[in-house]
């Protein structure tokens, strides 16, 4: 299938050298190693993923830059060694904390600042590589991509009944789903709002109130689009609630910065408890 970009790719515009072979070697690895994939930095510019389990898929996602307002690092090279069969991905390092961090330090007017970042598959009508949908081997009626609502739905049914899930608990989900799930688009999504994946910075205040209060600016970049793609405009808020921790109050800065959608969040966890019980 298509890509979204001419592949390999690499930017022109680079604010040093891009790393080297030895230099990737040699780095030292900034989170635990995790299914064939390292992450780590290399110098104050690049952050680099690599490794079999890898998407390039990843990177395309994150141009979406170009179309939004969204923060979203940049991206100085996607390529392969199909030698090893490894993929590599060199993007933009954002200095800063992730929210999850900081989250118990910011004030509440700060946390009232966080935004939400604004064909069912992943982009160039691929398959959608959220677990939810994934199988070892391609399956399209499970991994899509889905031509409409009603098939994105039956994928969710399908990954069920892969998994082991008796069929007369399948056919109860296939009755009721598309009454709670269905009547909604398809919109991109980032499909993993969650703290971690937000680095945030704090900017100089500007003085916004007539008492010369300053209001309180954050700017945040949204990391981590492995799993974007097109999804049912209530897929954000059920992958969001879904990965809650409970702890602190983030849950009550999700429900301002997502359209809350109760119903079909409590099917939709209902389901995937189902899928890993």
């Amino acid at each position: 299938m298509a890509t979204t970009v001419d592949l390999p790719y690499f930017a022109t515009d680079l604010p040093c050298p891009l790393p080297t072979d030895s230099e990737i070697n040699d780095a030292a690895d900034i989170f635990p190693k995790y299914m064939g994939r390292r992450i780590f930095e290399v110098g104050q510019h690049y952050i680099i993923k690599f490794g079999k389990q890898v998407n390039l898929l990843e990177g395309e996602n994150m141009f979406v830059s170009e179309n939004t307002n969204i923060l979203v690092p940049r991206v100085y090279a996607l390529y392969s060694d199909s030698a090893r069969g490894v993929n590599y991905i060199i993007m933009e390092r954002i200095p800063g904390e992730s929210l999850l961090s900081m989250w118990p330090q910011l004030s509440p007017s700060e946390k009232d600042f966080v935004p939400l970042p604004n064909s069912y598959g992943s982009l160039g009508c691929r398959p959608i590589l959220d677990d939810g949908f994934w199988t070892e081997d391609p399956e399209p009626v499970i991994n899509g991509p889905f031509p409409s609502e009603n098939a994105f739905i039956e994928g969710m049914v399908q990954k069920y009944l892969h998994d082991g899930g008796p069929s007369y608990r399948a056919e109860f989900f296939r009755h009721y789903l598309p009454r709670v799930l269905g009547g909604h688009s398809p919109t991109f999504t980032h499909g993993d709002f969650q703290r971690k994946d937000i680095m945030i910075q704090r900017e100089s205040a500007d003085s916004g109130h007539a008492d010369g209060l300053e209001t309180p600016r954050l700017k945040l970049t949204l990391i981590d689009w492995e799993e974007s793609g097109w999804y049912s405009t209530f897929s954000e808020y059920c992958y969001t609630l879904t990965s809650l921790r409970w702890d602190y109050d983030w849950c009550l800065c999700v429900e301002k910065a997502l359209e809350p959608c109760i119903p079909q969040a409590l099917w939709f966890r209902t389901v995937r408890s189902e899928m890993w019980s």
